[in-house]
């Protein structure tokens, strides 16, 4: 090995355990944000603010987990380890989890009827992928978001729908291939639906591999196929 790929590689390292202690440290700030909200009683204008911190500690968090499983991928690192997962168990969970961050801008979280029994899956990625896309949905949706999962043609089908402007047309024709600056909703880089679609593709059973769909009903659909 050369100097300087060593030196590359040795910086590689210490970015991704710099990328690892920051959102550590984000997660800390995201689980005192979540215990205020739950415990103390604050004024209006203040508790919109710790929401607005909420949504965006969240978001952040995304992406760092997004990064560091990218980082792994390219170590050559196995990122998916799926697994027999209840996927009513797995709704019920997403819904918990969201529904009072959307509530309390005003969104209701509607929930199809699970139709899916059982997946095979990486759950804890695939559950990092859907929070992050509700996530999302807190700056975007108008009213409502509606989740759902069912069986389609042999996949497990996660989709999430909001009743905002939809996706731009840049990003509909997009392959998602890799991030793009300004390529998403508000000018994000996109690294949230690369990574979506690396996760998806991951997803082997046979000839078969997993896949995201992104639709405009007239507000954004996102879908998430998985073999």
């Amino acid at each position: 090995m050369s100097a300087s790929v060593a030196v590359q590689d040795g910086f590689t390292d210490l970015l991704a355990s710099a990328v690892h202690d920051i959102k550590n440290s984000i997660g800390l700030v995201l689980n005192s944000a979540e215990t205020i909200a739950d415990t103390v009683v604050v004024a209006r204008e203040d508790h919109e603010a710790l929401i607005t911190l909420q949504h965006e500690a969240r978001r952040v968090n995304a992406d760092l987990m997004n990064l560091l499983g990218l980082f792994k991928l390219e170590r050559g690192s196995p990122l998916v380890l799926p697994d027999v997962v209840d996927c009513a168990d797995m709704m019920a969970e997403l819904v918990a989890y969201n529904m009072p961050l959307l509530a309390a801008r005003g969104i209701m979280l509607d929930v199809e009827e699970c139709t899916a029994e059982e997946g095979y899956f990486d759950r804890n990625l695939v559950l990092g992928v859907l929070n992050s896309v509700l996530n999302n949905s807190f700056r975007h949706a108008v009213t409502t978001v509606t989740i759902g999962c069912a069986v389609h043609e042999g996949y497990t089908v996660f989709s999430v729908i909001d009743d905002g402007p939809g996706f731009p047309a840049e990003v509909l024709a997009a392959d998602l291939a890799t991030p793009s600056i300004g390529g998403t909703h508000g000018g994000s880089t996109g690294l949230g639906l690369y990574f979506a679609r690396r996760v998806a593709e991951l997803h082997r059973h046979r000839e078969r591999c997993g896949r995201v769909a992104l639709s405009n009903r007239p507000g954004s659909c996102f879908q998430l196929y998985l073999p």
